[in-house]
């Protein structure tokens, strides 16, 4: 519109007059039609900026509404996940606490378990051991026969071999003891670490709980605000809940190592007991049975003697029924060879041809019967002269046996004698 309006002017200034000169330009003239196009368009402008102008007005008090609301409910959602938070950590320092004092309380009394240990192997090695050494030392001198593995010697090898036991499982339990002290101690050196950073870490939570927005001294200091965290909460959890479960898995072995330790010593006191007595009873079994055999020996060599001559006398009859037996083959053969002359058809086996077959077999099988029966004797005569002979080295051997046991051994371990430690 601009345009067209301009040229109008131009067109009214050359309109002044036809026949006169130059003269001064007027003002620009303006239809009706601009003067109403221009208010119109100058109206809806107008009205354009303040709808506008009210829109934005509108607008922003809406956003700070909005962005106080939000401002708000920010720091209503911040304090209440910080005083979960804090109500985490207060709570995850308490059982820390807890199983700190109870882990100070079981350490005190492993290292009085490991004085108990200490104080039954000593009692092993310095008693027991020796004790049953000397005895064996001393059955090394019974002589003879009764130089054997009996009862006795399995029982005092049985008891050494428990004795050793006992010291290997003192000894184990020992060193369970001294590991389980030092995992505990371990154990309670996290607590105490994840303790000082916890205690820190609720200081700071506790200290912004109580911030306020209104405060002159806030933003003072360095600002780490833009400071990323290095670990998830998954890794402080993870981290705090493995140091509770290793102090609670420390905890629970010291118990059951405590209850062990206190089985073990129980058992190796009734085990030794056990094994003193039932050695002592083999010692008192072995005399006696030594004591009954010497006597027996003593009764059975008179035995023996008339065993010889009774042996003696059945040799004798043996060799003169032999000699008979030995006659009657003769005359059995004689007849035989007698018929062997009957001439021609008189040379047939009849029943007395047969009976005389039958009397030679049968007195051949007699003959080897009693010659058998003559040897078994001869034998028994041999094995019996020998018997007389062990009876009277045996009687020699059970004496000195009896003496070393009951005088020797018997004296020695009367003082074995056990008591809890």
């Amino acid at each position: 519109m601009l345009p067209n309006l301009k040229t109008r002017r131009i067109s009214g200034l050359q309109l002044a007059g036809k026949h006169l000169g130059p003269v001064a330009k007027c003002p620009p003239r303006y239809s009706e039609e601009d003067w109403d196009y221009n208010n119109k368009i100058k109206f809806r402008i107008t009205c354009d900026q303040e709808k506008l102008a009210e829109r934005i007005v509108e607008e922003s008090r809406r956003v700070v509404d909005e962005t106080k609301d939000t401002t708000k409910n920010w720091q209503r959602e911040v304090e209440h996940h910080m005083r979960e938070r804090t109500s985490e950590i207060r709570f995850l320092v308490d059982e820390l606490n807890r199983q700190k004092k109870t882990a100070m309380l079981e350490d005190e009394a492993l290292n009085t378990y490991r004085n108990r240990v200490l104080s039954a192997i000593e009692f092993l090695k310095e008693k027991s051991l020796a004790i049953c050494k000397q005895c064996l030392i001393l059955r090394e001198g019974r002589i003879g026969v009764d130089l054997c593995d009996d009862e006795v010697d399995r029982s005092l090898r049985r008891e050494l071999k428990v004795i050793k036991g006992c010291q290997g499982l003192a000894d184990a339990a020992l060193k369970e003891a001294e590991e389980q002290i030092r995992k505990l101690r371990a154990a309670m050196y996290l607590l105490d670490q994840d303790l000082a950073a916890k205690d820190k870490s609720l200081a700071i939570d506790e200290k912004n709980l109580k911030l306020k927005e209104f405060q002159h001294d806030l933003g003072k200091g360095q600002d780490l605000s833009k400071q990323h965290c290095q670990f998830s909460l998954t890794e402080w959890q993870a981290q705090t809940y493995e140091n509770l479960e290793a102090n609670a898995k420390a905890l629970v072995s010291a118990g059951q190592l405590r209850a062990y330790i206190d089985l073990l010593l129980k058992q190796v006191c009734e085990d030794m007991q056990n094994q003193t007595d039932r050695t002592n009873e083999a010692f008192e079994r072995r005399i006696a049975e030594t004591k009954h055999v010497k006597q027996c020996l003593e009764n059975k060599h008179k035995d023996t003697m008339d065993h010889i001559h009774q042996v003696q006398r059945n040799m004798n009859d043996l060799e003169k029924e032999m000699m008979d037996k030995q006659r009657a083959i003769t005359l059995c053969q004689t007849r035989l060879s007698n018929r062997a002359h009957r001439p021609g058809l008189e040379l047939t086996c009849d029943m007395v041809q047969d009976a005389l077959y039958n009397e030679l077999q049968a007195l051949k099988a007699s003959v080897c019967k009693l010659n058998q029966k003559l040897n078994e004797n001869k034998a028994s005569m041999r094995y019996l002269m020998h018997v007389q002979v062990m009876q009277e080295e045996e009687i020699n051997i059970k004496a000195n046996t009896c003496k070393i046991d009951e005088v020797d051994c018997m004296t020695l371990r009367q003082a074995l004698k056990y008591q809890s430690f």
